[in-house]
């Protein structure tokens, strides 16, 4: 008489024997949530204080004048352009401790910041009818005023806020003026942790991938990593934080980036803006790993393969450059060596 057999899946069996019980492995899926979306808490001199404001790589590209007071080329807009290299959609949160807005007798800056003096409103006669004005709002770009708004009214009343001013509708009449400069702007006092706390509870509820810190501060980065391990722990979002050399991580949601960047008058750790972007849009079945660096820093990445090797095994991100001296490439492109995070306590109950 054979013994029992056949397929297991529940205790329901007397027979000794053997039952089996086949299921696939779980395997990550691009479907499981939608990627591409960061959030950063961002110094800027022009934009919203105090609120999250979501910008799409589309807006990014064409109102970046409206929405971060340069155009896309600035020199301002650096760190943007290297986090929209990949980035979907990033959620802003703009860090300001007391800022003012520019005015002038007519009107007053849509925001807060140093970018505000850099506006004029004009008022000139419509020459082609009698009793009407042209208010006109001008920008310096590149140091030129450029046209930005242009409204044809007949008294301060019909004035209509724009992207870049508030009017200051009153009962006087309008008089003709070649320009008023918006004066007295200024970007406050110096960001402190409370801005950064602040921001911290304000993104808690939003939907994200990657959140970023560009910051050389020992305090603020402990902050940043205590927020998203109690965010993954115990709330159960599981995005990822990326820093710039903080000092021994060891956590699955931290990515430590390694290589400081040489820019004069940007913070070493202005390469976080790419990471963030590149790991926010990484599919969870795929990887960074290789990805060249396309951005407009200037990044150090002159290091040995003992030093390469010492940063995997410390849960370094790291940056190195791929030569080919045979066919003349001596400078070679810049990539992520291994798409690694920052945990490296690994055992048999553990690996990640």
């Amino acid at each position: 008489m054979a013994l029992g057999g056949g397929t297991w899946l529940f205790q329901n069996k007397v027979l000794p024997g053997a039952y089996i019980s086949f299921e696939s492995k779980v395997r990550a899926s691009v479907n499981v949530t939608d990627r591409g979306y960061a959030a950063m808490a961002l110094d800027l001199d022009w934009g919203p204080v105090g609120e999250v404001f979501s910008v799409t790589a589309e807006d990014f590209q064409a109102k970046s004048t409206q929405i971060f007071g340069y155009e896309y080329t600035s020199d301002k807009l650096k760190g943007l352009r290297d986090l929209f290299k990949n980035l979907k959609t990033g959620r802003f949160y703009r860090l300001a401790n007391e800022a003012v807005k520019a005015s002038c007798d007519l009107a007053t800056a849509k925001y807060a910041g140093v970018r505000g003096n850099d506006l004029t409103v004009a008022v000139a006669s419509d020459v082609d009818k009698e009793g009407q004005f042209i208010v006109s709002t001008y920008l310096a770009v590149d140091g030129v005023k450029t046209l930005v708004d242009e409204q044809k009214v007949k008294a301060k009343a019909d004035l209509v806020s724009n992207d870049y001013v508030d009017f200051k509708v009153d009962e006087e009449a309008l008089a003709a003026s070649a320009g008023m400069p918006l004066t007295g702007g200024n970007n406050g006092k110096a960001v402190t942790a409370l801005q950064h706390q602040e921001f911290l509870s304000a993104i808690e509820p939003y939907y994200y991938n990657t959140l970023g810190l560009v910051s050389t501060d020992d305090t603020l980065k402990d902050l940043y990593m205590a927020f998203v391990k109690r965010m993954r722990d115990d709330v159960g979002m599981k995005f990822q934080l990326v820093v710039y050399d903080a000092e021994k991580p060891d956590y699955e949601g931290i990515i430590n980036v390694k290589n400081a960047v040489s820019d004069s008058g940007e913070s070493e750790a202005s390469l976080v803006y790419w990471v963030v972007g590149a790991e926010a849009n990484c599919a969870v079945n795929a990887s960074c790993t290789n990805k060249t660096y396309d951005g407009d820093f200037t990044v150090v990445a002159n290091y040995s393969q003992t030093q390469l090797t010492e940063f995997i095994n410390n849960g370094y991100l790291a940056f190195h450059r791929v030569t080919d001296p045979t066919v003349g490439d001596v400078e070679g492109d810049l990539n992520v060596l291994t798409d690694i995070n920052s945990f490296v306590s690994f055992s048999k109950k553990k690996v990640v």
